[in-house]
């Protein structure tokens, strides 16, 4: 699948989050693999990187099919 350019025609492309989930897991992994020290404060700004990670990730996918959607979408009304 090309992030830069989505399929918004295929169900399957269509269907693809534009943010990535944040769960417990991959948190707990996180924090396993990146703080030397745990508590609240470390904690807290491991999520933080990760949010604001998945955000920029979010932003920039949204940039490169930006034409695709407002396209899509005006298909989609126009069928009406």
């Amino acid at each position: 699948m090309n992030w830069k350019n989505v399929n918004l025609e295929r169900g399957y492309e269509a269907d693809q989050p534009i943010i990535d989930p944040l769960n417990f897991d991959t948190l707990l992994l996180e924090i396993h693999c990146n703080l030397t020290e745990i508590n609240e404060a470390t904690v807290m700004a491991q999520f933080e990187e990760d949010l604001q990670s998945r955000i920029t990730s979010a932003r920039e996918v949204m940039q490169n099919n930006l034409k695709n959607i407002v396209k899509h979408a005006n298909k989609e009304r126009n069928k009406q």
